[in-house]
């Protein structure tokens, strides 16, 4: 590829993502917004723009980049988010308006984010969890209010966000509160076993929609976030949530439970399964020097540490999981003994699989 054409790539790539990064702090400022509209405050604090725009110009000096073209660019992105938190309760925030929400678990990173969610798109949230003194903090951080499981006898819709091996009780549990057309639904990782046992045990009056985000809560919104959706009894309330996460940006996709495991054991398990085996083997790497898609993949490894216990449980729970971990270590065998002259057998393989991965080469 020619220089300049190689460049300009790379420059359309990094508009892209300066794009996406303003998408997040727009987000961002959204629920910025509604919290100050609760607390009172003016949508604008001059003071904090003057300090903002300091900032940025002795970090664009420290680069070697005249602040002169820094600070207008930057006084649009403030006039952005002035417009993004008065948005805060605009059309695309009422898709869920006067919805009663509980989540159940909901001072978890998951149930955190689904409360901010729903919170954002006009529904009258409450959370639940295990501890009252840490559900009250949760709550009051995000600007909701603190609930008990009793609360799913009240409640449109309820969310589990708990572990996936607490899944089955906690719904059955829930789901005796609740009245009839209300809509269960769950975020566990693993189907198979649980959202269908689920199904047999809730009363039949019930709308239940089993989710799994591909996603971690760490992220600032939904846009082209991938959700999958098991459905046993779709109703009313089923399409008002799928139409608030499809508003929101969110890919909304229907499977089977088998489907979803079968999936997953390669999307989730196998994918954690090898980071996992490579961060045991590393065990001898320290200090420098590193190289950057190392960097990057250390990250990788390091962020599951937060996620431990879904890991685990996808590992364990997974009925397709263990045929797949045996091939992967068949294969990794074969490749240990590889001489160089099938080499290109290897790459022949692994190129097959990366164009239909990415539809390339």
């Amino acid at each position: 590829m020619d220089d300049v054409d190689r460049i300009r790539d790379r420059i359309d790539e990094l508009d892209q993502e300066i794009v996406r990064l303003l998408k997040n702090r727009y987000e961002n400022a959204r629920l910025l917004g509604r919290i100050k509209q609760k607390r009172g405050l003016d949508y604008r604090d001059p003071e904090r723009e003057k300090i903002i725009l300091r900032k940025m110009e002795r970090t664009a000096t420290s680069l070697d980049i005249d602040s002169k073209f820094i600070r207008p660019i930057f006084e649009q992105i403030l006039a952005l988010s002035v417009e993004a938190q008065q948005d805060h309760l605009g059309k695309s925030g009422k898709k869920l308006d006067q919805t009663r929400i509980l989540i159940v678990g909901g001072t978890g990173g998951m149930g955190r984010f689904f409360a901010k969610f729903a919170s954002l798109q006009g529904a009258k949230v409450r959370l639940a969890g295990r501890e009252i003194n840490k559900t009250r903090t949760a709550a009051k951080e995000i600007e909701v209010e603190p609930g008990t499981i009793l609360d799913a006898a009240s409640s449109d819709t309820v969310i589990l966000a708990v572990p996936t091996e607490e899944t089955v009780r906690v719904a059955t549990e829930t789901a005796s509160l609740m009245t009839n057309g209300s809509l269960l639904t769950d975020l566990s990782s693993v189907k198979t076993g649980i959202s269908d046992r689920i199904a047999e045990k809730i009363p039949k009056g019930l709308e239940y929609v089993s989710l799994h985000p591909l996603f971690g809560p760490n992220i600032d919104h939904l846009h082209d976030q991938t959700i999958i959706a098991v459905s046993y009894n779709a109703g009313q309330k089923w399409s008002k949530l799928a139409r608030a996460l499809q508003s929101a940006g969110a890919k909304v996709q229907t499977m089977s439970a088998a489907q979803h495991d079968r999936t997953m054991a390669y999307v989730q398990g196998l994918h954690h399964f090898a980071l996992i085996s490579l961060g045991i083997g590393l065990d001898g790497m320290g200090g420098e020097p590193k190289t950057q898609s190392l960097r990057e993949t250390e990250g990788k490894i390091a962020n599951m540490l937060d996620n431990w216990d879904t890991i685990v449980g996808i590992q364990q729970l997974n009925p397709f999981l263990p045929a797949i971990r045996q091939k992967f270590l068949e294969v990794a065998t074969t490749l240990a003994q590889t001489r160089p002259k099938p080499a290109s057998g290897v790459k022949k393989r692994l190129a097959s699989n990366v164009q239909k991965w990415t539809h390339k080469l």
